[in-house]
């Protein structure tokens, strides 16, 4: 399994932090985005994906950003202790479709000792060795967060108490300020960094990377297969 690392992501949303990448073939099936919809398939961030992928040998993707597995474990040993890093900008964690591999999500769980790393995933929840190895990466200093298509949904995700949640959301609510609740009365957080009226990302919020939060981080649909997303991430909600 092959992981691109970048040092210093150029993202505005993300800030000067470590960002990775896993193979396409990290991502489960299951994912409702899969086809259509995943942001990660459009715009120059699906040209690098492809190429870690080995499906486009002329991206612009340099070699020397595309590690093995162990390498990448090495990197990620090698972080200043305290050190924000988000792991997985595209793909899952690692192992094959919605399993999760438990040896090598325990090598970086290890790795990630002391610093702050985070991600999120779409591999099954309700798998029992996939809940063991969420619970084990959450309670152990690495946050992963459970992926939620709509708010029904989080209110499922939540209910598992394994690990935080993100939902998305239509892109309407890219201009919601306040709070909001889901349909079983779990508070909703719209992520800070796309919110234009606030001047935070990754690395000055830090929500994302906070295992025992209580409230959902709401993330809008955007970019260009927004309106697929939008409808299939639009619930009624419940003003908080």
């Amino acid at each position: 399994m092959r992981v691109h690392l970048t040092l210093r992501s150029e993202n505005r949303k993300v800030g000067k932090i470590p960002v990775s990448m896993t193979e396409q073939s990290s991502c489960p099936n299951t994912c409702a985005w899969i086809k259509k919809g995943c942001y990660a398939k459009y715009g120059p961030l699906r040209l690098h994906w492809d190429k870690l992928s080995g499906k486009n040998s002329g991206s612009m993707v340099k070699k020397k950003h595309i590690l093995s597995w162990s390498e990448f474990i090495q990197k990620v040993r090698q972080f200043p202790i305290g050190q924000l890093w988000r792991h997985n900008q595209a793909g899952d964690l690692p192992g094959k479709n919605k399993r999760i591999n438990f040896r090598m999500l325990g090598q970086l769980v290890r790795a990630n000792k002391g610093k702050k790393g985070f991600t999120y995933t779409h591999k099954d929840p309700y798998n029992p060795d996939n809940r063991i190895a969420i619970g084990y990466a959450n309670s152990n200093g690495f946050t992963v967060n459970l992926s939620a298509d709509n708010l029904e949904q989080a209110d499922r995700l939540m209910a598992l108490s394994i690990a935080p949640v993100c939902v998305i959301l239509p892109s309407e609510y890219a201009e919601l300020k306040q709070s909001f609740l889901t349909p079983a009365g779990h508070k909703v957080v719209i992520c800070p960094a796309v919110r234009k009226d606030l001047n935070v990302n990754c690395d000055s919020c830090r929500l994302c990377a906070f295992p025992y939060r209580k409230a959902v981080v709401g993330f809008p649909a955007h970019g260009v297969a927004s309106k697929t997303v939008s409808q299939r991430a639009s619930l009624n909600i419940v003003e908080g």
